[in-house]
């Protein structure tokens, strides 16, 4: 005979089962404790301890920055109070790569005894407040990991239970076949279940609401943990200067040094209005670009193209010896300065240390926002940090070397974004002319005329174009020196339509052992405003430079002659609506293989391209294969 089931044994049993579990302690609803500090925070207390006041930094302000191509010279300045004795001044918190073979110092009265840099990071393992952190950080992981435990506690409660659930509907129809059942009992069982259940349900709520609560603080905990393990690899800087002064007294206390970081490049505008169509608006700009840790507020700036590391020699020739053989140069480079050991620290702190000095002024989301700023303003410094060396080097293989100051007061943060800063501007005489190459391009061009008349050299760069306050476009310059001459793209001249194609009347092809060909080509020039236009019109004529092909027979109308580049140009002033053509006739001989090799040549090119390569101007040997399909 089955043996009866037995529902209070078994509702006593789960009873204890159930209590194990509900046993387990679920946080309050409420937020389990309050935010970690941010980082900043943390980071301040990782000292070992209060500072001692013999030990404090000075305090000083950016004063003056010479910003290179590829860094600059800071100038700090500290009001401090000097004795008959040597005295110690410390300049503290300066970034981890400051090139310690730069730093200078210099004071208005007494005598500089010693100059010395000392570097530390930021945090160390060991530091009381690292420890806490990481204290800290494990207690919570510990309160997250007993939240995850009692939902896998709840979640195995429930499972029992639905088995009794089951156990019992079986159980139930079994014994209403075999014996009596009593309501009482089977009661005691459905209201155990169904208040298990409940009680199951309302934990499980709890402890996911107080796992939500808490996940935040184990993120931002874990982060700023993070951070603080990364101050272990942060370096800051301290110079120490030992000033003695001749008497008790106040004194200006200035330290110098070089960081990488920083870099510039030069831009202009040129300003024309109808008040005054004889005279532009030259203004030049130096675009400042500085990720070096320090802001530069209200500082005296100036730039300068002159590499900061090269040494300069004075030019002599020696001897010219031919025949001789060849002799070990005794010349030594410096391959690894200082600089370049601050170099290596920018590119490995750089980050985290501007990141750390957002981080003490603004909310979490912001400085996420700063990181991802942050990264593609560095990409740009690199770009043109790049260029701006190359650029500089170029002139300077000229003997060529700039210096600007900046002309208005600026803020330049240490966020790697880029700010103007006007460096000269100046009202000089432009004349304007139209020149027109329909070969090249069936658009006249007007350009300015001008002859660098301001107080210093204009430097490569773009050149913005404005036309009574109106946005043009941007062109190019190359370097011009005072007083030289120079031409500016400025706009279209629209009332110029011009018109260039092949006399095929005139034109012929003839292939022989030596190819001749005869061309003739055709421009137009057409005013279609209703007063007269002065227009320099361009034309040119092939030159030969190869043995093996001959230019004749050449015929130009109206009669000009060509330069020794083959150029030709025609200065004519046309009248309302006037229109005027112009032809240049020339024949050339060359042989078969010329062409044959100008298409083998291509064909290579088309194999492998290089995308990254300019597109060139056709020289004349490929036009001759363009112009040859043409018959």
């Amino acid at each position: 005979m089955p043996r009866p089931f037995v529902w209070k044994s078994f509702t006593v049993l789960f009873t204890l089962v159930a209590g194990c579990a509900t046993r387990a302690a679920v946080p309050s609803k409420g937020r389990p404790e309050e935010p970690p500090p941010p980082v900043f925070a943390l980071a301040a207390a990782v000292a070992d301890g209060p500072e001692d006041p013999a030990e404090r930094g000075v305090t000083s302000r950016i004063g003056r920055v010479t910003v290179y191509s590829d860094r600059a010279l800071v100038s700090r300045d500290a009001r401090v109070s000097l004795t008959n004795e040597p005295k110690v001044f410390r300049f503290k918190k300066l970034p981890g790569w400051v090139d310690e073979g730069s730093v200078r110092a210099s004071t208005s009265a007494g005598k500089i005894v010693d100059v010395s840099v000392e570097r530390r990071f930021l945090a160390r393992s060991t530091d009381e407040g690292f420890r806490k952190a990481e204290l800290r950080h494990k207690e919570l992981l510990q309160k997250l990991q007993a939240l995850d435990d009692e939902l896998a506690i709840l979640d195995a409660q429930q499972k029992h239970v639905e088995s009794i659930k089951v156990f019992s509907l079986e159980k139930l129809g079994d014994d209403g076949v075999k014996r009596e059942i009593k309501v009482d009992s089977y009661g005691e069982v459905i209201e155990f279940v169904s208040g298990t259940l409940r009680k199951t349900a309302s934990s499980r709520r709890d402890a996911r609401a107080a796992r939500e609560l808490l996940a935040p603080d184990v993120e931002a905990s874990a982060r700023n943990l993070e951070e603080l393990s990364r101050l272990t690899r942060l370096e800051e800087t301290m110079v120490l200067v030992t000033v003695q002064g001749s008497a008790a007294g106040e004194a200006t206390l200035t330290l110098t040094y070089a960081t990488p970081g920083a870099t510039w490049e030069p831009m202009h505008e040129v300003r024309s209005g109808a008040s005054d169509p004889e005279a532009v608006e030259l203004t030049s700009f130096a675009v400042v670009t500085q990720t070096t840790g320090e802001d530069w507020s209200h500082a005296e700036l100036s730039f300068s193209t002159q590499s900061s590391s090269d040494s300069e020699r004075i030019p002599e020739l020696e001897m010219l010896a031919l025949g001789k053989g060849p002799e070990v140069s005794r010349s030594v480079t410096r391959e690894l300065t200082s600089f370049t050991t601050a170099q290596q620290k920018f590119a490995e702190q750089n980050v985290h240390w501007n990141r750390m000095n957002q981080a003490a002024a603004k909310r979490i989301s912001e400085v996420e926002q700063f990181e991802r700023s942050y990264s593609s303003n560095l990409a740009l410094l690199e770009r043109v940090q790049s260029k701006t060396v190359e650029i500089f080097a170029g002139l300077q293989t000229r003997g060529t070397t700039a210096h600007f100051v900046a002309r208005d007061p600026v803020i330049a943060r240490s966020d790697g974004r880029s700010i103007r800063v006007r460096i000269g501007s100046s009202r000089i005489k432009a004349q304007r002319r139209i020149i027109a190459a329909p070969e090249e391009s069936l658009n006249a061009a007007v350009t300015l005329e001008m002859t660098n008349k301001t107080e210093q050299a204009l430097l490569p760069g773009g050149v913005a174009r404005y036309q009574d306050g109106a946005f043009l476009g941007m062109t190019d310059i190359d370097f011009v020196a005072r007083d030289e001459d120079f031409s500016l793209f400025f706009s279209v001249a629209d009332q110029v339509k011009l018109a260039r194609e092949l006399d095929r009347h005139q034109s012929s092809l003839q292939r022989n052992a030596r190819n001749r060909m005869q061309l003739s080509f055709v421009s137009k020039a057409r005013n279609l405003s209703e007063r007269p236009v002065t227009v320099v019109l361009a034309e040119r004529i092939p030159v030969a430079e190869n043995s093996d092909v001959r230019v004749s027979n050449v015929r130009i109308g109206p009669s000009e002659k060509a330069d020794v580049k083959g150029i030709v140009r025609w200065t004519v002033t046309l009248a309302a609506r006037e229109e005027r053509s112009f032809r240049v006739s020339y024949q050339v001989e060359y042989p078969p293989s010329l062409v044959l090799d100008v298409k083998r040549k291509q064909m290579q090119e088309t194999a492998s391209p290089s995308p990254a390569a300019p597109r060139k101007q056709m020289d004349f040997e490929e036009r001759l294969v363009e112009m040859e399909a043409a018959f």
